[in-house]
């Protein structure tokens, strides 16, 4: 994909010197490593609720056997909700490493016009 020219002469105008391009580059790519960082967590926490998850899954479904009793019946509503509010954060949570990767990607094409800058 060709980068159109005007965004090529802001660049250069913004770098102003290879010192300055440089530095620039290296922000940025902290910039990156940082988001990267962040999804890496973020898909680990919605990994981990998840599991969480599929046990209460294991036991709504045992308890669902039990159904004649006053207190399963209440357990598993109880369960239920905090499925939900489970499954809305890990939504929540993929939802932010789509922006992150987002970001990132951005940032990157950015880091690969400064390369082509002509100094």
């Amino acid at each position: 994909m060709k980068t159109p020219m005007p965004f090529c002469e802001e660049l250069t105008a913004a770098a102003g010197s290879p010192f300055v391009r440089d530095m620039m580059m290296v922000k940025f790519q902290r910039e990156v490593d940082v988001l990267l960082l962040d999804e890496g967590e973020l898909r680990k926490k919605a990994k981990e609720i998840r599991s969480r998850v599929a046990e209460r899954d294991m036991v709504i479904g045992e308890l669902e056997k039990l159904a004649v009793f006053d207190s399963a019946s209440q357990s598993i509503c109880e369960l239920s909700k905090l499925q939900t509010q489970d499954l809305t954060e890990v939504a929540s949570i993929l939802v932010n490493v789509m922006k992150k990767q987002t970001r990132a990607s951005e940032l990157l094409g950015v880091i690969e016009n400064l390369k082509k800058l002509p100094y």
